[in-house]
């Protein structure tokens, strides 16, 4: 896991669907994802709606209605009384991995072909970013911002919203200090060749810069797994 993936929920992207739903709802599925996301329940542990409703004050028809939509989402799983937050083996996040690397890829060679003057100074102010600060918070949300905008200038709406959901399911299974899954500088630099290639409309390179950047990521992970 490189440290695009670990920054705070509250800078994850939200699928548009949730956003559809009634006020209660999406109110309470907003909280629960950001709460799940940030640790607050550990994996493997039950969500039992009574508890939930005393813990949020809330109903029990929005908060069933977030229990329901987070397990579509794949960040909870049926239990035999209600929900748990999903648990994986290391085989799971590889096979999210397998996912990601071929829709980002495809989204970085579609950036280089769409992006419009708008998307690309956002990518180079957040590589700006990403390359200055210091802060482990504010680089962990650099790096991931970086992504979501290089998914947006994609302007491809299903490679987006599956990005969402695959990064968004990797969030569980992340653990322990920031500098354990990647080194800054070398994820600054990784950013920097995806860019180059964006800026210069080169689709091939654009691609090929991005998937070595993940696999490398996923290749992180794997030692992560081993060692533990």
């Amino acid at each position: 896991m490189s440290a695009e993936e670990t920054t705070s929920s509250t800078h994850l992207l939200v699928p548009e669907a949730a956003l559809g739903r009634s006020d209660q709802t999406s109110r309470q599925y907003l909280r629960l994802r950001a709460d799940i996301l940030d640790g607050k329940f550990t994996q493997g542990a039950p969500l039992h709606e009574t508890q939930l409703c005393e813990s949020y004050g809330a109903s029990r028809t929005p908060i069933r209605e977030a229990l329901n939509w987070l397990a579509h989402d794949g960040l909870l799983e049926r239990a035999a009384r209600g929900f748990r937050v999903r648990s994986g083996t290391p085989e799971d996040v590889i096979e999210i991995y397998a996912a990601r690397v071929a829709l980002e890829s495809e989204a970085a060679g579609a950036a280089a072909l769409r992006h419009s003057d708008l998307d690309l100074a956002r990518l180079e102010q957040l590589h700006t970013f990403c390359c200055t600060a210091t802060e482990g918070t504010e680089v962990r949300s650099g790096n991931f911002k970086f992504h979501e905008a290089l998914w947006q200038a994609a302007h491809n709406s299903t490679i987006m919203s599956l990005l969402i959901r695959l990064t968004t399911q990797l969030r569980i299974y992340d653990s322990g200090p920031p500098s354990n899954y990647g080194e800054p500088d070398l994820l600054n630099a990784e950013h920097q060749q995806i860019l180059d290639a964006i800026r210069a409309r080169d689709e091939r390179t654009a691609r090929e810069c991005m998937r070595t950047h993940l696999e490398r990521s996923r290749d992180q992970r794997i030692k992560m797994f081993a060692s533990n």
